[in-house]
């Protein structure tokens, strides 16, 4: 929570916000900071810059305005703005020495309430700025406090971390035409460390090195993904973007409140979580996963999470075999069906020495949901005891195969050495040259337009 700023007099560009470069922004700017300072108008109108550099004020107002419209897109909204925008780049004072390169906040003029970004360029400090973040906080806050801005002196609440760095990260990856990261989140599954919703929730970007970020940004734009793939999920991020005013800025209470389909609980929102990770590891489906991997997905798809205590909100994790205990709760069936579907989504891309022991396991929880228990104990302790077997084997054949591979190969076995040949001959093999009439016009063509 932070209190908003009042300025008095006109613009008053002396702002408290944000900028740097991610975007070929970071080209130098001219001019002094004496100079008077001169200012841009974006198509919208919405986005104002103040800077004395003409290109770099012109950059800024395609790139807020593209940002814009990704952030609405994405939320499902119209452009309906209601506070300008105000985006100060200059050269630090004297009197700016301890202060913070970028800052983005509300602030409160005689004119009424602006969003600012306030940016100061000191030369070899400009990559700490992620203006692409700065903008987008920006355009959330206004769209959250446009019709309840705070009262003056009072605190307000900052979008929600993860939400700036998911809009960001989908910007990206628009412009790049890249894919999620699959091979990413299938390292995250498989190292067995999955980050955990709420510690995700809570991390502070401003601290983590290059890769923790980027990171920290798939994660992001993963559970955007996902958010949206809900019913209703678009026009939910919308309310939760609008209902910010509300809150006290805690992220995992406003996706408990606004999405309530996720479970109503921490509990259920992250085994809900995790099982999203592991659809999204599986975008890439071309690729089959290897036995480890497969086996590494099934463990978090084989626990049941039931309320225990509506009223106090509590909740237990449960083993199938522990079936007799949960098959009392009301929930139970529908959380059987969940880990049922969850089943269903890893064959594809499960290996086919453990996709027998997913058709089991998806045989009892479809008996078991049907209240059908009737030989549960001998076939849960049979397909468990198989899928260890398998493991268990799967590992001494790789164990052997490296111990021979490091052993017992001092040279190559040369049963390829004809086909290496081969390869090798048409790299420099070159075709004979044609005498038609076709190749002769075609090389006539050639030989003018040289």
């Amino acid at each position: 929570m932070m209190p908003p700023r009042r300025h008095r007099g006109r613009w008053a560009p002396r702002p408290l916000l944000l900028l740097a470069a991610a975007l070929a922004l970071l080209a130098p700017v001219g001019g002094r900071a004496q100079e008077p300072i001169q200012r841009s108008v974006s198509q919208s109108r919405q986005f104002v810059i103040y800077c004395s550099d003409i290109r770099l004020r012109m950059a800024v107002a395609g790139y807020a305005e593209t940002a814009k419209h990704g952030v609405l897109e994405a939320l499902g909204l119209g452009d309906h703005w209601k506070f300008p925008i105000v985006i100060d780049l200059r050269q630090p004072a004297s009197t700016d020495t301890g202060r913070p390169i970028s800052q983005v906040g509300l602030i409160q003029t005689d004119g009424g309430w602006k969003t600012e970004i306030d940016v100061l360029l000191r030369e070899g400090e400009l990559k700490q700025v992620r203006f692409p973040q700065l903008v987008i906080r920006a355009i959330l806050l206004e769209l959250a406090y446009r019709d309840r801005p705070p009262q003056v002196g009072a605190a307000y609440s900052q979008p929600p971390a993860w939400l700036v760095e998911a809009l960001a990260q989908a910007m990206q990856t628009r412009a790049t035409g890249a894919a999620p990261n699959a091979a990413l989140f299938r390292q995250l599954i498989a190292t067995g460390r999955p980050p955990k919703i709420a510690d995700f929730l809570k991390s502070n970007v401003e601290v983590m090195d290059p890769t923790s970020l980027a990171i920290h940004g798939a994660c992001a734009a993963s559970l955007l993904d996902l958010l949206v793939g809900t019913p209703g999920g678009q026009a939910g991020l919308a309310r939760m973007v609008h209902g910010l005013p509300d809150s006290n800025g805690d992220a995992m209470a406003l996706l408990l409140q606004y999405f309530p389909l996720l479970g109503g609980n921490e509990a259920a929102l992250e085994k809900w979580w995790t099982l999203g990770l592991a659809r999204t590891s599986a975008l890439d489906s071309h690729q089959a996963l290897t036995l480890p991997e497969t086996d590494a997905r099934l463990t978090p798809l084989l626990k049941i999470t039931l309320v225990t205590d509506p009223q106090k909100k509590t909740t237990a994790e449960y083993a199938l075999t522990d079936y007799k205990t949960f098959l009392k709760n009301p929930g139970a069936k529908a959380a059987l069906l969940e880990c049922f579907k969850g089943l269903s989504d890893l064959m594809p891309q499960a290996h086919p020495l453990l996709r027998p022991v997913l058709l089991e396991y998806q045989r009892i929880i479809g008996e078991l949901a049907r209240g059908k228990a009737h030989g549960a104990d001998k076939a849960l302790e049979a397909i468990a005891g198989y899928r260890e077997l398998i493991v268990a084997r799967m590992d001494k054949i790789d164990d052997y195969l490296n111990w021979y591979e490091a052993t017992q190969m001092p040279e190559q076995s040369g049963a390829f050495n004809d086909f290496l040949q081969d390869a090798k001959a048409m790299e420099t093999w070159t075709p004979p040259k044609r005498n038609d009439a076709i190749s002769k016009y075609i090389d006539q063509l050639q030989r003018e337009f040289e």
